[in-house]
């Protein structure tokens, strides 16, 4: 049988409180998501919309919580996109109901014209004040009256506070 010098004991004493610490720690608060619920919002219908109609609404919404303290907000939004020749799909955000910014916080021009449908991504930087903040995603087809633009399974995801 091995005696523990106080040394040894102590450092003993310190490994198990530290295992100990970690293990409760790990039980309460479980792991943390990477893009909690009301941060992402998908859909899989499709939509169109028409030149002469503006901006509309893609259906997605999510929603930040930035706590005390102002932050930037990375959004990022994919769709499975198609558009009429000598036209363009361009995506805006409005924040917190106000009006849909376009080119303000990112690319704006989300699809052009290819032959085929394609899977198009985006990233916007949102510079969000302290508190809760709901972002929305919106498309208008830039073109001449009449042309049109299709999307498919589309995602939209929020990034803030990552704990």
């Amino acid at each position: 049988m091995t005696t523990l010098t106080p040394r040894r004991r102590t450092a003993a004493a310190l490994g198990l409180t530290a295992l100990v610490t970690a293990g409760i720690t790990t039980t309460l608060s479980g792991s943390a998501e990477a893009v909690p619920t009301v941060q992402r919002s998908c859909a899989t219908n499709v939509v169109s919309t028409l030149a002469q109609n503006g901006w509309t609404s893609m259906g997605l919404t999510a929603t930040v919580k930035n706590g005390t303290a102002p932050r930037q907000v990375i959004a990022q939004l994919s769709s499975d996109a198609g558009v009429a020749p000598n036209a363009e799909i361009r995506v805006g955000y409005s924040v917190d109901g106000g009006p849909v910014r376009e080119g303000v916080y990112g690319p704006a021009n989300f699809a052009n014209h290819t032959d085929f449908w394609e899977t198009r991504t985006t990233m916007a930087v949102l510079p969000l004040g302290a508190g809760t903040h709901t972002v929305q995603a919106f498309w208008r087809i830039s073109g001449a009256t009449g042309t049109n633009g299709v999307l498919n399974v589309r995602c939209f995801t929020l990034e803030s506070r990552t704990s």
